[in-house]
C-alpha cells in the first residue's frame, strides 16, 4: 500500500519540489526514505531476516558474511559472467539500432548521469527490488519463485508510475528492463548476494552512462532522453 501511495503522489509532487533548490533535497530525502528507508525499517521490525535479501548468507556468522570462500568466488563468476552477457546484449541493440540510423541512448533510454548518481540508483534499486523478494523468500524461501514474484511486483510498480508519468515517457525503459532482469537472474542464481548485485548494478549503470555520454559527444545535436 505504501508503493502504491507514493507512485500515485509522487508525480503530482515531483514538478512542484523540483522548482527549488530546497525542492530538490527535499526530493532526494524522500527518494532515500522510499527506497532505503522503508525496507531497513521493515528489517529493523524483523519483517524478514537479512538472509531473505542477501544481506548475508545463512552461515552467518561464520565467514565473511555467512558465505564461504567457495561460495563467494562462485558467485563472484557468475556475476561476471551475467554483467559480460548484459553488456554484450547493450552492445548488439546499440550495433543494431545505429545500423538502422537511430540513436542508441535514446532508444534504450538511458542518459550520461555522473558515475556518483549511477551508484547511488544502483544502491537505491537494488535494495528496493530486494525489498520486493523478501516476502516470497519467506513464505517459500524459493530463491527462484522469489525472484520471478519480485520481478513481477517491480514491473507493476514500473507501469502504475508510467501510467501517471506524461505520454512521452509513459513505458518501462530498456535499460531498467534489462538491470531487473539481471538482478532477478543473479538472485535466482546465487540465493542473493546483496553486495555482489550492488557491484554489478554499478558495472552496467556506469557503462551505460558512460556510452550515453561518449554518444552526446559525438553527437551533440542529437536528444538524449532523460
Amino acid at each position: 500500500m505504501y508503493v502504491v501511495a507514493a507512485r500515485l503522489v509522487a508525480p503530482r509532487i515531483g514538478a512542484a519540489l523540483h522548482a527549488s533548490p530546497p525542492g530538490t533535497w527535499l526530493l532526494e530525502g524522500a527518494r532515500l526514505v522510499y527506497f532505503i528507508g522503508m525496507p531497513y525499517l521493515a528489517l529493523l521490525a524483523g519483517a524478514f531476516a537479512p538472509s531473505d535479501v542477501g544481506l548475508q548468507g545463512s552461515l552467518a556468522p561464520n565467514l565473511l558474511l555467512g558465505w564461504t570462500a567457495e561460495e563467494w568466488m562462485r558467485a563472484l563468476g557468475q556475476a561476471i559472467a551475467l554483467g559480460l552477457l548484459a553488456l554484450l546484449a547493450i552492445w548488439l541493440l546499440t550495433w543494431q539500432i545505429r545500423r538502422a540510423g537511430g540513436h542508441a541512448p535514446a532508444a534504450l533510454e538511458f542518459n550520461d548521469a555522473s558515475a556518483a548518481h549511477a551508484i547511488r540508483d544502483g544502491i537505491y534499486a537494488e535494495a528496493h527490488w530486494s525489498f520486493y523478494r523478501a516476502l516470497p523468500m519467506v513464505l517459500w524461501g524459493d530463491a527462484g519463485r522469489a525472484a520471478l514474484l519480485g520481478l513481477a511486483l517491480a514491473a507493476a510498480e514500473a507501469l502504475l508510475a508510467g501510467r501517471r508519468a506524461p505520454s512521452s515517457v509513459n513505458r518501462i525503459s530498456a535499460s531498467s528492463a534489462l538491470l531487473g532482469m539481471m538482478s532477478a537472474t543473479f538472485f535466482a542464481l546465487t540465493g542473493g548476494n546483496f553486495w555482489l548485485a550492488i557491484v554489478l548494478q554499478w558495472t552496467i549503470r556506469i557503462a551505460l552512462a558512460r556510452m550515453a555520454h561518449g554518444r552526446q559527444t559525438a553527437a551533440p545535436t542529437e536528444e538524449i532522453i532523460v
